[in-house]
């Protein structure tokens, strides 16, 4: 007997390609004082390999290791090969083995007395324990356990749970386990194995390889015995599946021996599909019991992964996609019956892309157009653009087929921002399909329309909104749109932020962002520059998420953000912004947009000091929007920046030429009025620009934008400083500064005349929102690069500080535990060193440099500093 059974007490040697896991090691390590180490995992995982890495890199255990056969399924043989490994191996780790004569035939008593004379520790390593199924093993395998002793640590390799009670021992701190999680390889060892075994691949192939094996070991290792014979990686990938003859071979051969026939089949029948929810499971298998067949061959193969709560399976991709094709070689009739099911099942469950994917798949255009009329609309404010071509594509050249071919180019034309072929595309999906009013093709289009800005009127009454809420939330976006852009934004966000609610619980990222985008519009067109910007980037970031970046619908979101930075004060994060912004063919983009890209860029580049780049883009912004209907707010806006700066550089007819622009736009005689106002100001005809600023503040004026109505009290209070009123020019100033706080608005006070903003230094020291804005506009630069920050003494900084407030210099020199004289000296060279002459100029100055701006600490005598920002 001892002779059919060679004792094997050292492990097996490693393959040379061997990837180091030290992550591993340490896991095992934790098992030592538990009664057993168990390893457990399907066939490929590299069980062995760990466990026998493990054993020669580690301490100075002996270690007896014994691979088992079927035929060890029986207690004497069994504890036989126990024994005379044992004794082959002997005490001292570095010992040789003996001659291998075996003790005669042995017994678990036998093994159990010979462990109890051990000198010291012994591991042994039980590798393929799944053999050993017998019940009397069973038992006396238990038994082992209980009595082995402290100085035994148990190692049981297996694919499946060894005979034991493993929920008690676990619930005891008895068992150290490493299951099919544990073992698999992550992308880093993936990459490693890859190249030991001579594969220079990129890190995004060993990522592809990586993916499609899930870090199953044996797979890796077939992969690249195979791919050592391709010269094109790429192409090998996009081949590799569970077809691959070794891949078919291991499978067949390890993996799904000893499966029962009518399990195989359950198998095969669920990988047409994945994931597979349990009720699809039963659908494809017609038996009820499909679920628990699953489970089962997840707890015995490791290849069928069982999601937390049990609601979708999935099986190994390798594994999946070779069940799939010997499916296929069998009855392909039956896998094209199967992905009819599965589309129906999908379709009753509200999946309409997994539904359209298989119905792709059941080889019949009829059945593939049918469900593509049904369920297209969802999908195409899901932007689920994949499943939509695959379905066009198995549709082949039916009328349904051309219909929705024309809108899905439609939608994506749309994201891409060329709305001249939008515009072709609706009418082409219209001629094709003649849609019935009310039909789910016919809302898609009108709506589809209308986030394009090609339907211009609001509906005197609006249309029912279909049952579908996927649809009937497009459908909103739509009439929301229609609203923003004819100049009605309360409705219009209102529309649009029930379409978005709807978009984000139904998980429907395109309307999402689409949505995001057009509330970030409606915002700004209103001056709610606060709102503006958190929705145009929260557009930006479902953009991103979603792989969209650079469309269309980015680069209008981009505008947007970018002309809000501008009017905050922020033209840095402006140009950032539209560093971004690079898309589509320019000559394809709205006008609008463009215009928006080229004012948003221009006032930018000006506002940080590239005046000269600046006008040219301001120029080029003009060019783009000669003839072009574009919206009121974006119109009066180009017109203002352009004046403003043109009257800055003493280009009068410029300025003319911008006025003359909104001339005739209704709503817009507010605008006008604040032209005129500038242009009266830098003649020095104050009585005029007073009259016409005034005027602009009648609510009977109307103002397209909230901010005239800053800028018109800004010349108020200009005029008022020219004419020594300076509480008249107080009061007007914090007029500006109340509307201005609530909108976020800070660009008015940056081009405001110096004596406008030396003003502000008055306000900082108010405790609301007025003091703690006036102490924010004056941060931002003036235009120019910012100059350069004199230094300061320790000392003078503290003066500094506390110029703002409205002590005296007795007080600060109070404050600061030092002589009024010191308190005067260090002001002088505060003064001398800032280029002033005024303690308000100061202050201005330190702020325009950055001096000031931000809360100090404490005074270094321990006196706290008055905030300097309110």
């Amino acid at each position: 007997m001892s002779d059919a059974f060679p004792p094997s007490p050292v492990p097996p040697p490693l393959p040379r390609e061997l990837v180091p896991r030290p992550a591993l090691r340490a896991a095992l390590d934790e098992g030592a004082g538990r009664a057993v180490t168990l390893v457990c995992a399907p066939a490929g995982f590299g069980k062995s390999v760990a466990v026998a890495d493990w054993v020669r890199r580690g301490d100075t255990t002996p270690s007896v290791w014994l691979s088992l056969t079927e035929e060890h399924d029986d207690p004497v043989r069994l504890w036989t090969a126990v024994l005379t490994a044992v004794r082959a191996r002997g005490a001292d780790p570095a010992a040789a083995p003996s001659d291998g004569r075996a003790p005669g035939i042995a017994g678990l008593g036998d093994v159990l007395a010979e462990f109890a004379t051990l000198p010291g520790p012994l591991r042994l390593v039980l590798d393929d324990a799944h053999h050993l199924r017998g019940r009397t093993c069973a038992e006396q395998l238990r038994e082992f356990v209980r009595a082995h002793g402290p100085a035994v640590q148990l190692v049981v390799v297996s694919r499946l749970d060894p005979p034991l009670p493993l929920a008690r021992m676990r619930l005891a701190g008895e068992l150290c386990e490493l299951r099919a999680d544990r073992l698999r390889f992550g992308e880093r060892e993936t990459a490693t194995l890859l190249r030991r075994c001579g594969l220079e691949l990129t890190a995004e192939q060993a990522s592809r390889l990586h993916e499609r094996t899930g870090g199953w070991v044996a797979g890796l290792r077939l992969a690249a015995c195979s791919m050592r014979q391709e010269r094109d990686p790429d192409r090998f990938l996009a081949d590799f599946s569970g077809d691959d003859h070794a891949v078919a071979d291991y499978l067949v051969g390890e993996v799904l021996a000893g499966i029962s026939e009518d399990r195989r089949e359950v198998l095969r029948r669920v990988s047409i599909a994945d994931p597979v929810p349990a009720g699809l499971a039963v659908e494809l298998c017609d038996r009820d019991d499909a679920a628990d067949v699953l489970d089962e061959l997840g707890h015995e193969l490791g290849l069928v992964n069982v999601d937390p709560d049990r609601a979708d399976y999935h099986v190994q991709e390798l594994l999946r996609s070779h069940l799939e094709a010997d499916l296929a070689r069998r009855d392909g009739a039956s896998t094209a019956d199967l992905h009819r099911r599965a589309a129906l099942w999908w379709d009753g469950h509200g999946r309409p892309a997994e539904a359209l994917r298989h119905a792709g798949k059941a080889g019949d255009p009829t059945f593939a157009g049918g469900m593509l009329e049904r369920r297209g609309a969802r999908l195409v404010a899901i932007g689920d653009r994949a499943a939509l071509r695959d379905a066009l594509r198995a549709a082949g050249t039916t009328a349904e087929a051309r219909t929705w071919a024309a809108a899905l180019s439609a939608q994506e034309n749309l994201v891409r921002g060329d709305m001249n072929a939008v515009a072709a595309d609706v009418r082409r999906a219209r001629r094709d399909g003649r849609p019935a009013a009310g039909s789910e093709l016919a809302v898609l289009l009108t709506a589809t329309s209308r986030l394009a800005g090609l339907s211009g009127s609001v509906p005197a009454t609006p249309e029912p909104l279909p049952d579908d809420p996927s649809l009937a939330a497009l459908a909103l976006a739509g009439r929301g749109a229609v609203e923003v852009f004819a100049g009605a934004p309360g409705p219009g966000r209102s529309n649009l932020a029930t379409a978005l609610d709807t978009a984000r619980r139904r998980h429907l990222p395109l309307l999402e962002a689409q949505c995001l985008a057009l509330l970030g519009v409606a915002a700004w067109n209103v001056g709610d520059l606060r709102e503006a910007a958190a929705r145009s980037d929260g557009a930006l970031r479902a953009l991103t998420r979603e792989g969209w970046e650079h469309s269309g619908l980015w680069v209008t979101a981009s505008s947007i953000a970018a002309l809000t930075a501008v009017e905050r004060g922020r033209p840095d994060v402006a140009l950032v912004l539209l560093e971004g912004a690079a898309g589509p063919d320019p000559d394809s983009l709205d006008p609008a947009v463009r215009v928006a890209l080229g004012l948003a860029r221009g006032a930018a580049l000006f506002d940080s000091g590239e005046r000269a780049a600046g006008v040219l883009e301001l120029q080029r912004a003009r060019s783009d929007g000669v003839g072009q209907p574009l919206p009121p707010a974006l119109a009066t806006t180009a017109a203002l920046i352009e004046n403003r700066i043109a009257l800055r550089m003493g280009y009068t007819r410029a300025a003319a030429a911008a006025e003359g622009r909104i001339e005739g736009l209704t709503g817009a005689r507010g605008e006008r009025l604040l032209m005129r106002a500038w242009a009266e100001c830098e003649t020095g005809e104050y009585r005029k620009a007073y009259r016409c600023a005034h005027a602009a503040l009648d609510p009977a004026s109307r103002s397209v934008r909230r901010s005239t109505l800053v800028e018109a009290w800004l010349v108020l209070a200009d005029v008022a400083l020219h004419d020594g009123d300076r509480p008249g020019a107080r009061c007007a100033l914090r007029s500006a500064l109340d509307r201005a706080a609530a909108m976020d608005l800070a660009r008015p006070f940056v081009m405001a005349p110096s004596a406008v903003r030396a003003l502000l230094v008055d306000e900082l020291m108010g405790d609301g929102d007025r003091g703690r804005f006036a102490a924010r506009v004056l941060s931002v630069p003036t235009g120019g690069p910012r100059g350069v920050a004199p230094t300061l003494t320790a000392r003078e900084e503290d003066v500094l500080a506390l110029l703002p407030s409205l002590l005296n210099l007795d007080e600060i020199a109070a404050a600061l535990s030092v002589s009024v004289n010191t308190v005067k000296s260090h002001v002088r060279s505060i003064y001398d060193k800032l280029g002033v002459c005024s303690r308000r100029r100061a202050v201005l100055a330190a702020h325009e440099r950055g001096l000031l701006g931000r809360r100090p600490s404490a005074t270094r005598t321990g006196t706290p500093h008055l905030t300097v920002n309110g």
